[in-house]
């Protein structure tokens, strides 16, 4: 009787030895696929340099339904950052139902400003042509940028000549979102000088460089600003609106330059970082659903 309980005990603990593997693998395969990251695709190349690279997360659903897709472009300066640098905003996102694409480009000083903006709409082509291989919509691509990313996706969306170059025009966007990019380096570079080193002294480059420079063009695609100073917007919003543009804008009073991008949809975030996001939420709904 006791060589049986034995053995009744030691296929107990075989059959546990077997399941506990199972059980944590399973764990790990939901908290992988609940937080809006199941399905990625790493380092796909939208050109021939090694900076032409994105990272794609896809919300994990088993329909065939085309989704919204939002390509993000990093900040650094022009001249540093990775497409690794985007906090908890691939989770965020393709749990609300978006594909999220973090974008790499070429870089100061190695590249110009126009290269760059170039590289982002080469990138923009990519998604345009290929959506039907990840179930993208491509009627409804949307921009958004931090910093120097922030002004790269404002002036391809405004400037039709860096979309039109790839056979594309801004009304191939469906909106944009601007975190704490210059909108007008003018202003800009004259504060921080040393930003010169990207955009060079002649100020006609700076004008040219600059979003403001076309806002009074017509049928921009609805822009999102998040700032941190509003006198720095109000120009670009007064001007683009009269040409009956939308634009409209959230100001932080407590968030920092970085913190703008870190906390946008951030599991633990300030109430004013919360704000922030529920806003940049309810502009993208309104133009994708």
């Amino acid at each position: 009787m006791d060589i049986v309980k034995t053995l009744n005990k030691t296929r107990i603990y075989i059959f546990f030895l077997i399941l506990l593997p199972l059980v944590i693998a399973s764990v790990f395969y939901f908290n992988k696929h609940a937080n809006g990251q199941a399905v990625k695709n790493l380092h796909l190349k939208y050109g021939d340099n090694a900076m032409q690279s994105f990272d794609l997360y896809a919300p994990n659903v088993t329909s065939t339904a085309k989704m919204p897709v939002i390509i993000y472009v990093h900040g650094g300066g022009w001249s540093g950052g990775d497409k690794d640098n985007v906090a908890e905003k691939p989770s965020f996102f393709t749990n609300k139902g978006y594909v999220f694409v973090s974008v790499n480009h070429r870089l100061s000083p190695k590249a110009t400003y126009e290269e760059m903006a170039n590289d982002i709409s080469l990138s923009v082509k990519w998604i345009y042509e290929n959506a039907d291989n990840y179930h993208l919509d491509n009627t409804k691509i949307n921009l958004m940028g931090h910093s120097a990313g922030g002004h790269l996706v404002m002036l391809i969306g405004t400037n039709p000549k860096y979309l039109n170059k790839v056979g594309l025009s801004p009304n191939s966007l469906k909106s944009i979102v601007n975190l704490e990019g210059p909108l007008d380096l003018t202003d800009f570079i004259q504060r921080f000088g040393t930003y010169k080193k990207v955009f060079g002294n002649d100020q006609k480059v700076w004008a040219e460089a600059s979003p403001i420079t076309y806002a009074t063009n017509k049928n921009l695609p609805p822009m999102f600003l998040v700032t941190r100073r509003k006198d720095s917007i109000s120009t670009f919003v007064q001007t683009t609106t009269t040409a009956g543009n939308t634009a409209e804008f959230f100001e932080c009073k407590t968030l920092s330059h970085s913190g703008v991008t870190k906390f946008l949809g951030a599991a633990k975030s300030t109430e004013e970082a919360k704000n922030m996001t529920n806003e940049v939420v309810a502009f993208l709904n309104k133009y994708n659903r």
